[in-house]
């Protein structure tokens, strides 16, 4: 009995973690080690299990190693999150090591119900376990979309290495942000396309033109519609969708001279597969004949999309046929990727 009431715990506690994003930090982090704790408890009054661990089944061999090197894993990274100031992205690890631990855990759950039961309950079983590691597969990204607060230090992660260069860049980028009507102390998730630093709300495309401003110097241009987008993201999605399909480009703001640039890197948030109407918009207010347009665009999960073919329909510019996609939960991390990418644009 006590074998079993540490095992429904443990497995309590698991399903608790992989909900870290609706807790507070500290608690998803105490949460963490009690689980880690509770595992430990559980291979102590299990240890008979791996004194004849190598006559064990291959698959029930295997599927006990990649769980532990998935645990392991994610408890490292769980620590290089909660204490370290590092540049590498350990968030994208512990969101991976998640997912892999959740699959690991229900193969190894299968493996041993086996054992106990047979025929038609073990395949319900077993068709109910992969519906939910494949859940728990699309759920945790998702999640960790729309449900993580995303809270940044910007002087700490905009400034960093330069590349010098004779050319002229200019860095543009559309965001929410500062097209949005976002009310007082409105709750920023990476899904809403934002993040804060302190008070000030950041739009993702804002944050990766400034960091790729800082990289390569010259000026930074934010687009501006006229009519600003609702602050509810449903909202602003329906309002994209319709410009899309109506064929609508919205009328933008403060168009400046930009003869004198050479190269424009051009950020843009990833809306219905590809390019926001307002980026559209804004390019088609210009012949940049003779310039060269390099884009970088933001997603949560859609990648380039169709983007590129639509920013080439856009503009006479040559655009740059590399394309540098960052998911919108890794950019507080993104500057050596950005830093990369521009690297091999620049002469």
């Amino acid at each position: 009995m006590n074998k079993k009431f540490q095992d429904i715990f443990l497995l309590i506690m698991f399903f608790v973690c992989l909900s870290g994003n609706f807790f507070m930090p500290a608690t998803h982090e105490v949460c963490g080690i009690i689980f880690l704790v509770a595992v430990v408890v559980h291979n102590f009054f299990n240890r008979q299990f791996y004194k004849n661990f190598a006559k064990r089944r291959l698959s029930n061999k295997l599927c006990i190693i990649f769980f532990a090197v998935s645990l392991i894993v994610l408890s490292i990274s769980g620590l290089m999150l909660w204490q370290s100031d590092s540049d590498f992205n350990w968030r994208s690890v512990h969101l991976v090591s998640a997912i892999a631990s959740l699959i690991f855990l229900f193969a190894h759950l299968l493996t041993h119900a086996r054992r106990y039961i047979h025929g038609k309950i073990f395949y319900a079983a077993s068709v109910f376990t992969f519906l939910l590691a494949v859940a728990g597969i699309f759920g945790l990204p998702y999640a960790d979309r729309w449900y993580h607060k995303v809270e940044v230090n910007s002087a700490k992660i905009i400034h960093g290495e330069k590349i010098s260069t004779n050319e002229k860049f200019l860095t543009v980028y559309f965001s929410r942000v500062g097209n949005t009507d976002f009310p007082p102390g409105v709750d920023a998730v990476s899904g809403a396309s934002v993040m804060t630093d302190g008070e000030k709300i950041i739009g993702n495309a804002e944050m990766i033109a400034s960091m790729a401003q800082d990289i390569v110097g010259g000026d930074l241009l934010e687009m501006q519609t006229e009519k600003n987008y609702p602050a509810d993201y449903p909202e602003t999605t329906r309002i994209a969708k319709a410009e899309f399909d109506n064929g609508e480009l919205p009328e933008i703001k403060n168009l400046p001279d930009l003869n004198g640039y050479d190269k424009i890197i051009f950020v843009y948030p990833l809306w219905w597969g590809t390019l926001p109407k307002a980026a559209e918009s804004f390019l088609k207010h210009y012949d940049l004949s003779g310039k060269v347009i390099i884009p970088i665009v933001t997603h949560g999960g859609g990648g380039v999309g169709e983007s590129l073919e639509a920013l080439k329909k856009s503009t006479r510019a040559k655009v740059d046929e590399k394309i540098l996609d960052i998911y919108s939960s890794d950019i507080p991390a993104s500057r050596e990727k950005i830093f990369d990418f521009l690297k091999g644009d620049v002469q």
